[in-house]
């Protein structure tokens, strides 16, 4: 049986939106999407990959979140996956929205699925711009990745997760990225623990959600992965106005 060793401090009262933060008031808060990939059958299983889904599904539903959990899926399964998240008529009723993949990486944007096929970042959040989805219009969109963009290593102790167009686009608004590691970096996971990075933001989310907006909170994330001997993470800025996670009261499991 596992434990969830943070906790959740609920914001009483929750910021108020306005011109320049975004409205984040509903019940639940918002709709978390978990894409976990333990390639476990493989030699290049992701051991502790199981205790982040754990910990980030416990963190959400705490914090008052609906949550969501896909393992293990291959590249069609995702792809199909997020397209029918793309058009679900129930992200109307959510204030904000967070998609978190962890997988094997290889460069920047690219990550692996469970039959050992390749996607990019981008093209996933291309699924959620304002043209694809009007669902989420003017709402924030929050894309967590704990993968390696590279093969530089940072000096750490921990296992890695490594393993020119003329088109035109609609380009993304109200979106922030969040990468575990800087670009050409590793990034590390703990086979016990799972990824420093997740273990680093639970811890952050839960002491510092009530009150603080999402760049502060990420430079509070950049200081717990250091004390972690975690690796340096990225923040991404796509038009994205400030952002306070609410936490709602929520107790026990």
């Amino acid at each position: 049986m596992r434990s969830f060793p943070w906790k959740v401090t609920p914001a009483c009262p929750p910021r108020a939106p306005d011109a320049e933060v975004y409205k984040n008031l509903s019940n639940p808060r918002g709709i978390v999407y978990v894409f976990n990939y333990y390639f476990s059958d493989t030699r290049n299983a992701r051991l502790g990959a199981a205790v982040d889904t754990y910990n980030l599904k416990e963190l959400f539903l705490r914090m008052g979140y609906r949550v969501k959990v896909h393992e293990e899926l291959s590249k069609e399964a995702t792809e199909e996956k997020l397209c029918a998240i793309q058009t679900d008529s129930e992200l109307e009723r959510y204030d904000s929205f967070i998609m978190i993949f962890l997988s094997h990486g290889k460069d920047d944007t690219l990550f692996y699925t469970k039959d050992q096929e390749m996607m990019s970042l981008d093209d996933v959040r291309y699924f959620f711009v304002d043209g694809k989805c009007p669902s989420l219009k003017k709402k924030p969109k929050l894309f967590l990745a704990s993968f390696c963009r590279g093969k530089v290593e940072e000096t750490r102790e921990y296992e890695t997760d490594y393993s020119g167009s003329d088109e035109t686009a609609e380009a993304p608004q109200d979106m922030v990225t969040i990468y575990a590691s800087i670009k050409k970096f590793k990034a590390v996971r703990d086979p016990k623990l799972g990824t420093v990075f997740v273990q680093a933001l639970c811890q952050v989310l839960a002491d510092y959600a009530h009150e603080l907006e999402l760049q502060d909170l990420y430079r509070k994330l950049c200081s717990a992965m250091r004390d972690r001997e975690g690796t340096t993470p990225e923040y991404q800025n796509y038009f994205f106005k400030k952002f306070f996670f609410n936490p709602l009261v929520i107790e026990g499991p």
